[in-house]
Order: C-alpha cells, then structure tokens, then sequence
C-alpha cells in the first residue's frame, strides 16, 4: 500500500502504539492554543498553519499570549527561545538514533519531533537496530502525534469561543509549562525545574507582556541546574584514578 511494505507499516503502527497514551493530551493542547488565537484576535489561518509550521505548542502560547498583551515583539521572541532551548538537547541525544538516516529522513523527522516523539524515540531506539525500520518507527509514532495536535489547534480556533475566558489565562499557560516538562520527570532536577517553573508562572500571573512565562521558564532552569542528579546504583564516582583495563571508556 502506497509503495511501503507489510514490514514498515507494522513498525509505523508500533511507533503508533508506543506514542498512543500521549495523544489525548496532544488534542487538548492543541485546543487550548487555539482558543487563545481566537481571544488573541490573531487570522484563523495563520494559527493554524503556525501549528504546522512551528510544532512547538509552548512556544507558540508564549508567543500568542506576548500578542495578545501587547507585548514587545523582543519579549515574545526571547521567550520562545527559551522555552524552545531544549531542543538542543534533544537534538544532541538524537544524533546517533538518526545518523544512519538519508538527509531527507532526518530533515523530516526533525521537523516531526515534539517533546513526546523525542522520548519515545529514544525510549525504543535501541530495539531497531536496523536504520530502516528504526526510522518507520519514529514516524509512525511522530507523524500521528503532530497530526492530532494540529487538528486540535484547529479545532480549538472553530470553537474558541466558547472556552471560558478564565481557561485561557489561568490554565492554559500552566498546563503549558506541565506538557513540556513531563518528558523530564525522571530525576530531581527534572522535578525540581517542573516545580519552580509551575509555581513561578501561576505567581507572578500579574506580571505584564506574559512575562511569568519567561521568570517561569528561567526560573526553573536555574533552579533545577543546582540540584544534583541521582547516580545510577552501583556506579562508582570517578576520582581521576579509573583505567582502561577491563574495557572501560
């Protein structure tokens, strides 16, 4: 079917499965985006096809609440910025999964990977050694994700009129923050940022131009970058003296 054979369409479909229990809350923030383009005044088309172009739901409500306070245009770009910094990371710990990809492949699947996408990527990487059904995988389980938040996004724009006012500045922004930081709750700095980053946003809301967004955002940062990460058990601390012998690094 469609040129792609019986053994790709079950890794796509793998890809979908291991991505599924994500989705609900694709479609919900997508619906909480474009209510906020509704109240934002901003064109109907231009958020949805910011919602394609962009793939990046936090930023995007950063962006678009920066709009609708009349914010400086320097302020809203500053902010995406750095709500949108983890893709470095991203990107780094997805070098060696993509490496064996065509450049096509990796500039798609690039553009596909959201903060669910990347964690399942990595999550399943190591069960597809073979590149070709790794990369079936990966877009199985990307495209689908991306596709429902659109639909969502456009959704939300059809009827953002009658989401309640109080959602779109109380709710919206915090739940923004949770969706982006729960890949991240694996360790105590991830704990820690996702608090102090909640906790600051809901805080300082009376800040002007969404500025709790961005105190929010480095503030968590901050924070979390002081407090130590848990060593694996048994993992013995490097004291300078570890050798090679044995196969080490």
């Amino acid at each position: 079917m469609l040129g792609i054979g019986p053994r790709q369409w079950s890794d796509a479909w793998a890809g979908l499965k291991a991505i599924g229990p994500l989705m609900p809350g694709s479609v919900l923030f997508g619906l909480a985006f474009g209510a906020l383009v509704r109240v934002a005044g901003i064109d109907p088309f231009t958020g949805s096809f910011a919602s394609i172009s962009v793939v990046a739901g936090a930023s995007q409500i950063a962006i678009v609440e920066a709009i609708r306070t009349d914010a400086p245009a320097v302020i809203a770009v500053i902010t995406a910025l750095v709500i949108n910094a983890r893709f470095a990371l991203y990107s780094a710990a997805l070098a060696p999964v993509f490496a064996a990809f065509p450049r096509r492949w990796k500039l798609g699947l690039a553009h596909l990977m959201t903060d669910q996408a990347a964690v399942v990527s990595l999550q399943h990487a190591d069960r597809y050694p073979d590149p070709v059904r790794r990369r079936w995988f990966i877009v199985g389980g990307a495209l689908p994700f991306v596709a429902v938040w659109v639909a969502g996004s456009v959704a939300g724009i059809a009827l953002g009129p009658v989401i309640p006012d109080a959602w779109q500045i109380g709710f919206i922004v915090p739940l923004m923050f949770l969706a982006v930081m729960v890949p991240g709750l694996r360790d105590a700095p991830g704990v820690t940022a996702v608090a102090v980053s909640v906790l600051v946003v809901v805080l300082a809301k009376d800040l002007p131009w969404g500025l709790n967004v961005l105190a929010g955002a480095l503030a968590g940062i901050a924070v979390g970058s002081f407090v130590p990460a848990r060593k694996p058990r048994g993992e013995v601390p490097d004291d300078g003296l570890a050798h090679d012998a044995g196969g080490g690094e």
